[in-house]
């Protein structure tokens, strides 16, 4: 059969292009083996070993492994305290966990505007929308670009922490040149198959101090200690990352800066090609060093779900980049002021931006394939 798009050796034929598709091997295989012949597969060692080894990528930060990128955010909020009648900025133009997160605490997720060459929160959106009522900022690094983190945090007052939000730039950097992770007073990562390493389902904090031994109880249903008696401190849930999806983020986290390259090469090849295309423009966010390029996000004049269609037909699978938040119903249906707010930059972005394959074993010949699609679909859409 093809792989990646290739061609079906048995019919000569193109099998579709993925959005995505992560890499695995035989050391993940290996990996799960060890722990099933364990038969310690809840959180445990491998978990912990885990942990440290993603401590080196965030300036040797405290890390806390849990159970997905949006449980991540949820207990950021946790630990900082959001709640009823708090208010939390986030970026409008963004996939909503951290919106969802602040509504699921009780508070108010206030939408900030985003550049649209970045895709991002800056320093002059964010302190737009910060009141006395606002309770954190959560900065995210868009598609892996970086984000102006360190001039967000000089932007928000005394007491207004930032969380940041690095679920696309594992191993990247900020705009300020630090680690990605490494610039709030909170932040998360995931481990998505979409990001350049995969748990399955999984995400982690880095923190440090008291926040990171609080959040270690939040995960793991508040608790302060074992056995009898008096051992549940606070309130938590179960948000615990198991030792099976650990031990194959280990193998994974092995090869994270050798995603990063093979990303970036691939990147250049689709920056090539797709240049000359009326219509089309990649944004200049991508050329902001410390990039983990963890997908790929157009910029077209015409309609993108228009777009995806036609390139479906043609045998790539693409989609939305990012939703604007002001424009999903568990967020407008609620907060209808905010909603019709803002400069439209996230609702143009929604309708006009899509995001193309990307993923560690593509070839040349798949980003060749790939760009020759959006130029006929564009053509024929003319």
């Amino acid at each position: 059969m093809a792989d990646n798009g290739g061609t079906d050796r048995r019919t000569g034929a193109r099998s579709p292009v993925p959005l995505a598709r992560p890499c695995f091997s035989q050391h993940e295989l290996g990996a799960v083996r060890r722990v099933m012949q364990s038969c310690h597969v809840t959180q445990g060692p491998e978990t912990a070993a885990f942990e440290a080894d993603l401590s080196a990528l965030v300036g040797g930060r405290e890390t806390v492994a849990v159970s997905s990128g949006g449980a991540a955010l949820l207990l950021a909020m946790h630990a900082i305290g959001i709640g009823p009648g708090d208010e939390v900025v986030v970026p409008d133009f963004v996939f909503p966990a951290a919106a969802m997160g602040a509504m699921f605490m009780g508070a108010v997720p206030v939408p900030a505007d985003v550049e649209t060459e970045t895709m991002a929160m800056t320093p002059e959106t964010a302190a737009r929308c910060i009141t006395p009522r606002t309770k954190a900022v959560v900065a995210v690094h868009p598609f892996g670009i970086p984000a102006d983190i360190e001039g967000i945090v000089q932007a928000c007052p005394e007491g207004v922490p930032v969380i940041e939000d690095a679920a696309c730039a594992l191993g990247g950097l900020t705009a300020g040149g630090a680690a990605a992770g490494t610039v709030g007073r909170i932040s998360c990562f995931s481990f998505h198959p979409r990001k350049s390493i995969t748990t399955g389902e999984g995400g982690c904090l880095a923190a440090s101090g008291s926040d990171a031994d609080r959040l270690r109880r939040l995960r793991d249903y508040g608790r302060t200690g074992r056995g009898f008696g008096d051992v549940f401190g606070e309130i938590g849930m179960n948000f615990r990352m198991s030792d099976l999806a650990a031990a194959i983020g280990r193998v994974q986290l092995e090869r994270v800066h050798e995603s990063i390259s093979t990303r970036q090469k691939l990147f250049s090849r689709y920056a090539t090609n797709l240049g000359d295309i009326a219509g089309l423009r990649i944004p200049g966010g991508y050329l902001r060093p410390g990039n983990t390029f963890q997908s790929l996000v157009a910029r077209v004049q015409v309609d993108a779900r228009a777009l995806v269609s036609e390139l479906a037909a043609r045998g790539v699978q693409s989609g939305p980049s990012a939703h604007s938040l002001r424009g999903q119903t568990a967020f407008a249906a609620r907060y209808p002021g905010l909603a019709g707010a803002g400069d439209g930059s996230g609702r143009m972005l929604a309708e006009h931006t899509v995001v193309l394959p990307l993923f560690d074993r593509m070839t040349f010949k798949d980003v060749d394939f790939v760009c020759e699609a959006v130029r006929d679909a564009l053509r024929h859409m003319a």
